[in-house]
């Protein structure tokens, strides 16, 4: 227990449903190492964190709360953090310890600010009414059309953009009260609402404001009605949430691929959408993702496969130098450098049921095949790799691909094509119908300081290439199995009467017998 903890316990009484001694040993054994031994947000893995962990000491400033604007948490709030945890940031949910022990951390969090004994402070710390019962509203096209008109009459696309995204002309120039820097939503990835993704949890959001932030609460500005309508607007601008995590691309047969990104038939391919990890394996690390998610498409020919990629990027840099040298575990955000944005498609060069390559552009072992673009020259080459040391591009002859990549709106849209199956069997992956591809991504983010190690990536997924099954050769095998189990069934059921009958019949002899010998005079001496 810390000096400053036992200090407090003797002239503070415990503020909340648990005990606050209790919580401080918690704390330090679940806490301490981001939020800092006194509830200074200087742990040792703080400085590793975007956003950085939330200061206890001396603070009443919560962005997640049920309270109005400006106002304190409940101990009910705080409850809730420690239980589930917050979305898109380092801080995980602790419901894996006792009920008790997260009402004493409460407890302890509170008594780190004397804010939580103020009576005036807390005298207003409770829920505001319209957040008690909540009765969202439905999302039909008149509701999110008004949501639409609120976004722009509210100027929510200043720091969230036009679409939603988070790149709007204000969005890196945003701190919180602690100067660090802050990055809008991108309100197209409700996997990383902060606050919750459900109806509820965006009309909490909206309604209470984020304190701390440039968030700021519209209970004030916008009707009850009104707040439900943005919400359903806010929560059309991006897919649902899934029900698991995807774990391959499954490619559509067509009967000629798209050739532009645009094309209806795209609409027949299903998303695939992953989520990546910043590279924290080898140096020069990197501690965040800037870009969270990739969603990936496939469809394929008689001859050629076709993939459409999209991930969302807040800026498009299109600097010339990679040759950024960056200390290792260097968390400085380098706004506005002079690298591209960066995105590679990665295979296995040659395809092997029981072992893949590195991720990690392969090992000495086993080489993987890269479909490299880059934003200065807007290009897409194929390379090898063996290790981020050794990647080389291939030759002339062998540069197969076609791609091309647009810029809209926060979101690239990446176009690649190749042939199925190509001479270089060493070099390219093989495509093969019915058969599971390993693909990986790797993406970075040039405005943001990110170039060679430093950059967000996922590990090995699939890329399923759908077999086309022919009418026939379903209707055949199914109409002869058909055949073929009324056969044997019928000779089953033949089989089994005939010795019913055998055995009904010596009965019915049996009996007739009994009657006849009953009923006859005994024989004539």
């Amino acid at each position: 227990m810390t000096l400053l903890a036992s200090l407090l316990f003797a002239t503070t009484p415990a503020l909340a449903a648990g005990d606050a001694a209790s919580g401080a040993v918690v704390y330090e054994k679940r806490c301490a190492q981001c939020h800092g031994a006194e509830g200074a947000a200087d742990g040792s893995a703080a400085e590793f964190m975007l956003p950085r962990p939330r200061v206890f000491a001396e603070n009443s400033s919560y962005k997640f709360r049920v309270t109005g604007s400006g106002e304190l948490p409940t101990e009910q709030d705080i409850y809730d953090i420690i239980t589930e945890g917050i979305p898109g940031t380092s801080m995980p949910g602790f419901d894996v310890i006792s009920d008790t022990d997260r009402w004493n951390l409460v407890a302890y969090v509170r008594s780190l600010s004397e804010d939580f004994v103020d009576p005036d402070y807390l005298s207003t710390a409770t829920a505001m009414p319209e957040l008690q019962e909540m009765n969202p509203a439905e999302a039909t096209a008149d509701s999110v059309e008004r949501g639409s008109e609120l976004y722009q009459e509210n100027q929510c696309f200043k720091c969230h953009g036009q679409q939603g995204r988070g790149d709007g002309p204000s969005w890196n120039k945003l701190t919180d009260d602690w100067d660090d820097p802050i990055v809008p939503a991108n309100l197209s990835n409700k996997e990383s609402y902060r606050n919750g993704a459900s109806p509820e949890d965006v009309y909490r959001t909206i309604s209470t404001g984020l304190n701390g932030t440039p968030m700021p609460s519209y209970a004030d500005s916008i009707s009850v009605e009104d707040r439900w309508a943005l919400v359903n607007y806010v929560l059309s601008m991006g897919p649902p949430l899934p029900e698991s995590p995807a774990e391959a691309i499954q490619a559509e047969r067509v009967a000629a691929v798209p050739q532009t990104a645009d094309d209806p038939a795209w609409d027949t391919a299903p998303p695939a959408r992953f989520s990546t990890l910043p590279n924290i394996i080898e140096p020069p690390r990197l501690f965040w993702s800037s870009v969270e998610f990739v969603t990936a498409q496939a469809l394929y020919s008689d001859s050629e496969i076709a993939l459409r990629i999209q991930w969302d990027d807040r800026n498009q840099s299109t600097g010339s130098n990679l040759q950024g040298d960056y200390a290792d575990r260097d968390t400085t955000i380098y706004l506005d450098t002079d690298h591209p944005d960066q995105f590679a498609v990665q295979f296995p060069a040659k395809l092997e049921d029981s072992v893949r390559p590195y991720f990690l552009f392969g090992d000495k072992k086993k080489a993987v095949n890269l479909w490299w673009w880059r934003a200065d020259t807007n290009t897409t080459v194929e390379r090898n790799g063996k290790s981020i040391e050794k990647l080389t591009d291939q030759k002339q002859e062998g540069q197969q691909i076609q791609a091309d990549v647009t810029f809209a709106d926060g979101r690239y849209t990446m176009l690649v094509r190749r042939s199925l199956t190509t001479e270089d069997g060493k070099l390219d992956i093989q495509f093969e119908a019915g058969r599971f591809h390993p693909v990986a991504f790797h993406v970075w983010d040039g405005s943001r300081g990110e170039v060679g190690q430093r950059r967000s990536m996922t590990t090995w997924y699939w890329l399923f290439l759908r077999p086309e099954v022919k009418t026939s050769a379903l209707i055949g095998p199914a109409a002869i199995a058909y055949v073929i189990t009324l056969l044997l069934l019928g000779l089953v059921v033949r089989h089994t009467r005939r010795p019913v009958r055998e055995e009904v019949g010596s009965e019915e002899s049996g009996n007739r017998c009994l009657r006849a010998c009953s009923s006859s005079s005994p024989p004539s001496p």
